[in-house]
């Protein structure tokens, strides 16, 4: 069962953040809270999604699920986050916290993605390989399903 993006989810409360990430961790994460380091915070479904600027040069990537009784899981990319317990999400939940709507809903990326033009997802992926060079290796290992598009059918058909 998917969860409406305007269906509301569980308010959490600063005890239940300090229950999930521990007394120590939640002390550095309401400093990183306070800093305004999270940033680009969205809700897709039960999940709340965003950036969290840490120590190193790139923000890492947080996600926690929500269920009805509150925090499901959590993950950072940071090397302490594989459990969601660091000051990373830590952070993420006290804005959730203080300002749920500081997490406006976003539709998940294949939705917008599919909606883009040919031309806009080339460029798109040329972006990224700019900035990420060892993307390229992947784009041999992609091998794309067959085309269902009877315009492609239309093309040398004899029928």
């Amino acid at each position: 069962m998917s969860v409406s993006e305007h269906e509301p989810l569980p308010r959490l409360h600063v005890r239940l953040v300090q229950e999930w990430v521990g007394a120590s961790v939640y002390r550095r994460g309401q400093w990183y809270h306070r800093q305004g380091r999270v940033l680009h915070a969205r809700r897709q479904g039960r999940e709340l999604r965003a950036l969290c600027q840490g120590q190193a040069r790139e923000p890492y990537r947080v996600w926690v699920r929500l269920d009805d009784h509150g925090i499901a899981e959590a993950s950072c990319t940071c090397p302490a986050g594989r459990q969601g317990r660091c000051k990373h999400v830590a952070a993420v939940l006290l804005l959730w916290v203080a300002e749920p709507e500081a997490f406006p809903p976003s539709p998940d990326v294949a939705a917008r993605l599919a909606s883009w033009p040919r031309s806009a997802l080339v460029a798109l992926i040329l972006g990224m390989i700019d900035r990420y060079p060892d993307l390229e290796a992947f784009i041999p290992l992609y091998q794309p399903a067959p085309s269902l598009d009877t315009r492609d059918m239309d093309k040398g058909s004899d029928c």
